[in-house]
Order: C-alpha cells, then sequence, then structure tokens
C-alpha cells in the first residue's frame, strides 16, 4: 500500500501544479494589454451599423450614424462573465472621465448561454447595470448580430470608433483601474478625443 500511495501523491501534486499553472497563464493573458487591431500604416476601416432595438440607460435605439463627431467604444459584455464585470470600474471611470469630451461608451449585452438562463431577460440586464453602476447606453444583443458583425469571439472585447466612424482599435480580456492595459485604453481614448 505504501508504493502506490507515493505514486499516487505525486500525481496529484503534479496534477495541481499544472492546474496553477495554468490558471497563472489563462489570469496572466487576460490581464495583458488588449491588442490592437490597426498598426499606424494600416488604413482605418469604416465601422459596421448595428441595428439592436432594445437598448437600455437610452431614450431610443442609438445609431452609429447619429454618433458621428464622438469617440464610440464598444464593449461587449455579459453580466455573468466574472472578467466583463471586472472590467466594469474602468469602463464607469472612462465615461465618467470623458463623456463630456466627446466619448460615448455603449454596452453590447451578448448572452453566452441558452435564454433559460437568464440572460437574455432585460429585467436581469437591468438590475446588473444597477448593481455595477453603469450609467452607458446598453444594446441588448440577444441574437448576437452585433457581435457577429464585428467578428467577436470574447467577453469582454472592446472596440473603439473615431469620430469618422471609423474603427481604430480592437482589444479583449480583463483589465483593473490604473493597470497597464486600463491605461493604453485611457491613452487612446484621448488620443481619438484630440483628433
Amino acid at each position: 500500500m505504501p508504493r502506490l500511495t507515493l505514486p499516487l501523491l505525486a500525481s496529484l501534486a503534479a496534477t495541481a501544479m499544472g492546474g496553477a499553472v495554468l490558471e497563472s497563464a489563462i489570469r496572466a493573458h487576460a490581464q495583458s494589454p488588449a491588442p490592437l487591431q490597426n498598426r499606424a500604416d494600416e488604413p482605418a476601416s469604416p465601422a459596421p451599423e448595428w441595428r439592436n432595438t432594445s437598448w437600455l440607460n437610452a431614450d431610443h435605439a442609438l445609431t452609429l450614424n447619429e454618433l458621428r463627431g464622438r469617440v464610440v467604444l464598444l464593449n461587449f459584455w455579459v453580466f455573468t462573465c466574472y472578467n466583463c464585470t471586472n472590467t466594469v470600474p474602468s469602463l464607469v471611470d472612462f465615461d465618467r472621465k470623458y463623456r463630456g469630451q466627446g466619448l460615448t461608451l455603449i454596452g453590447i449585452h451578448t448572452p453566452e448561454f441558452p435564454p433559460y438562463a437568464g440572460e437574455h431577460d432585460k429585467g436581469n440586464v437591468e438590475r446588473a447595470l444597477r448593481q455595477y453602476g453603469i450609467a452607458y447606453p446598453n444594446a441588448q444583443d440577444n441574437d448576437s448580430k452585433t457581435w457577429d458583425l464585428y467578428g467577436i469571439r470574447f467577453w469582454p472585447s472592446f472596440v473603439l470608433i473615431d469620430k469618422r466612424g471609423n474603427v481604430r482599435y480592437r482589444g479583449y480580456g480583463e483589465f483593473h483601474l490604473h493597470d497597464g492595459s486600463y491605461r493604453l485604453w485611457d491613452d487612446r481614448i484621448r488620443e481619438l478625443l484630440a483628433e
């Protein structure tokens, strides 16, 4: 029996170490600076026009055309996503700091799970907006059409659109107030606001 116990303990220890390494790598990737879409020598591409009809924190369905002249930051998220909700304080901060200077932050709430899981329910989204102090507009993307239109693959993801309606930067992953990724997005927002 003792001979069997030692290999079993070694196997369990190796599994635990492997799990810790994997978790650390995932956390590092989620917190790494969000990749940028365009290099300086690449032309910006026109942002596709979303067509969401259900909105929260807005008195009408916003359109890209009516936002010309403003910088637009789209945040693709879902309220059940841990990485998404960890990023919300940074987005609330961006909205507070830059809304009056020409930034429109828009949450694109795209459910991950089937409708019976509750992510599609407008009342649940409203409660989440209140819980996290989100005052900026949010579109319900229950059919994932805007998600697909922008080619999004991860929660949370971000698309930064300039005043002329061109996609300038894309990225994904969790970030926190004043960390490296927060500063990167803050710099990009200020750059586009100054144009």
